[in-house]
């Protein structure tokens, strides 16, 4: 009774922290957020926005997501509100709470640990998603943007009213990344350090090297419409390796599904021809030390598995 309650205020504490994460907030943010509306109206950072919120509310949303995104590299690309990122996770406790305390009837301190690990590990996991669909969309479309760029620069617009016009007209989220650093120059910060910083957060390197040539035209000068061309067709080259290497991975990835539906598939089959066969799984403690063993030996499995065909696909 305990380690009900242990386990309980454990879990409590744990929503209590994002809920404040949540609603606390500082005023510097909204000091901040005044000053750049005067400097520049149409001002907004690179990141996932949440319209209809206060200032308050809008630095505990970023809090809460700094929690939640501890350790991925990029979140530009996510979407997600920290309202439903919060819903997320504490759904995915409370079922894994109960999932763990009555069918399986594990310790609760078990149930408590992989409970704490779903509050966690869910939100990121769909920020993870989203961030990875995002970037997948901006390596697609990045290479029509620099044609964008070619053609005005051939035109003889100069290239920070190129930026802004590729801001205005390329599709999400290419439009969004130059529109952001065309802001970013429009309230005074120098065009290079817009680059380097837009660079930064993004993060992929297709982009790192669109900003590498151009600040490194401004600084040398020379035919910056010539590289951008070249640029462009050694993206989509390297896009048509990747889509190679998509091809050459599909049968490992239909043997990887087939090998994790056999347990399920032969555990369906048990269950019709003997449904006491599996009980012990169920009914005795160790059988289900066992069965929880074998699904968290399946899913470390499947990651391993999605891990070698991802590197085997950017190689």
């Amino acid at each position: 009774m305990i380690t009900l309650l242990l386990a309980l205020v454990f879990l409590l504490l744990a929503a209590a922290t994002l809920f404040f994460a949540l609603f606390v907030s500082r005023n510097e943010r909204r000091s901040l957020e005044e000053r750049l509306k005067l400097v520049f109206a149409g001002f907004k950072p690179l990141g996932p926005a949440e319209p209809g919120q206060t200032a308050e509310q809008d630095r505990a949303a970023e809090r809460l997501r700094r929690v939640v995104s501890l350790g991925l590299p990029h979140t530009w690309g996510t979407h997600a509100s920290s309202a439903t990122l919060l819903l997320i996770a504490l759904a995915g406790a409370v079922c894994v709470w109960l999932l763990t305390t009555l069918p399986l009837q594990l310790p609760h301190w078990i149930a408590a640990l992989a409970s704490l690990g779903a509050l966690l590990l869910l939100p990121r996991l769909v920020l993870a998603r989203e961030q990875s669909k995002a970037e997948k969309r901006f390596t697609n479309l990045f290479p029509d943007a620099i044609d964008m760029a070619v053609r005005m620069l051939r035109a003889g617009i100069p290239i920070s009213a190129t930026i802004r016009t590729i801001g205005e007209e390329a599709a999400p989220p290419v439009g969004d990344v130059f529109k952001t650093m065309a802001d970013q120059v429009a309230i005074g910060i120098p065009f290079e350090e817009a680059l380097a910083t837009t660079g930064q957060q993004v993060g992929l390197p297709d982009f790192r090297i669109f900003a590498i040539a151009v600040a490194l035209q401004r600084a040398t000068g020379g035919n910056l419409a010539t590289t951008l061309e070249i640029l462009s067709d050694i993206m989509r080259k390297r896009r048509t390796v990747r889509l190679r290497g998509q091809a050459t991975t599909a049968e490992v990835r239909v043997s990887a599904y087939i090998l994790s539906a056999i347990p399920f598939f032969v555990t369906g089959i048990l269950l019709v021809i003997q449904p006491g066969y599996l009980a012990p799984l169920v009914t005795d403690p160790r059988g289900k030390i066992i069965l929880a063993s074998a699904a968290a030996s399946l899913a470390l499995g499947l990651l391993t598995m999605r891990r070698m065909m991802q590197r085997a696909i950017r190689m």
